[in-house]
């Protein structure tokens, strides 16, 4: 009994003594490790926090104030209208519609004027303060005689405007944060983490002015309305009446265009054989005589030419 007890110790000696190294060998790596391993793991795991705050779906804590409702703020909407305006006279309503939009404090973007069948045309794009459409489209109404076609479509980009003002929130929150890393690792970190946290920085400034831009964009176009305009004389408009034949007009009509190709025609042969043909016959004879001429040149040369060949021989 005594030795069985005296091995129970001994075997339990030899385990506590086997935890002990085991626990100082996992200890060992941690004592050793380089100073900067802790900093690249303390940047990773931030890294990983502030993109998961950038994210627009991220959920702040209570410390972070709730984001607005798209019920809660005024809305955004885009409002175009197009108008077919049937007018009396189309240059003259074009200048109306130009100081017409001025006084509602618009402004003209493209105008286009034409003939068509010898009546002038017209388009013209302008853009009007959106409180005050309605007060607009009145007024451009009663420039015409009458109103041949009017649409008017809107899109509401109010939930897209506040999905960008959270996201917004989220990127300029996430930029403080990096810029407050950047300061730190300044004075304590290595030169890989600041051009990280710089990169990092860069791309986040980035999306800001992307989504700024965007939503400038959208508070400009819900800010004016646009009003496409087309212009139609009323001479274009009126129905086309087809007058009655009568054969003995059209017989006359073809007899003064058979009295005038003979003209032409009898005119025609008249300065062939009074101008032209004594204009060639001019030209003609100088050419001729310096054709003989060069002929006859040509012959006593080849004569000569024989005549030397048979003396030699």
């Amino acid at each position: 009994m005594k030795t069985i007890r005296a091995w129970r110790w001994v075997m339990l000696v030899v385990l506590a003594l086997s935890l002990m190294g085991c626990a100082s060998r996992r200890a060992t790596p941690l004592e050793s490790a380089d100073y900067g391993a802790p900093v690249q793991a303390t940047m990773v795991v931030e890294r990983e926090v502030l993109a998961a705050r950038a994210e627009p779906g991220y959920q702040g804590g209570d410390e972070e104030a709730a984001l607005p409702d798209s019920s809660e703020v005024e809305r955004l909407i885009i409002y175009n209208v197009y108008l077919e305006l049937i007018v009396k006279d189309t240059e003259a309503a074009l200048a109306e519609v130009q100081l017409l939009t001025q006084q509602m404090g618009g402004f003209i973007s493209e105008s286009n004027l034409w003939r068509d069948e010898g009546h002038p045309r017209g388009t013209v794009t302008v853009r009007v303060p959106a409180d005050r459409l309605d007060e607009a489209l009145e007024k451009l109404r009663a420039l015409a005689l009458d109103v041949d076609r009017e649409r008017r479509d809107s899109q509401d980009v109010t939930e897209e405007y506040v999905d960008l003002g959270a996201r917004l929130k989220n990127e300029q929150r996430t930029e403080a944060e990096l810029q407050e890393l950047l300061e730190t690792r300044s004075e304590i970190g290595k030169t890989e983490d600041i051009l990280e946290v710089h990169r990092e920085l860069g791309q986040v400034r980035s999306r800001i002015e992307q989504i700024q831009g965007r939503m400038n964009y959208l508070e400009k176009l819900s800010a004016m309305a646009t009003v496409q305009i087309s212009l139609t004389p009323d001479e274009l408009q009126q129905p086309i009446v087809v007058a009655g034949w009568t054969p003995r007009g059209t017989a006359r009509s073809a007899i003064r265009a058979l009295l005038r190709t003979a003209q032409f025609l009898a005119d025609a042969l008249i300065v062939f054989m009074l101008y032209i043909l004594p204009t060639l016959v001019l030209i003609a004879i100088p050419l001729a005589l310096l054709f003989l001429l060069g002929r006859a040149i040509w012959r006593r040369i080849r004569r000569r030419g024989r005549k030397a060949k048979q003396q030699g021989a």
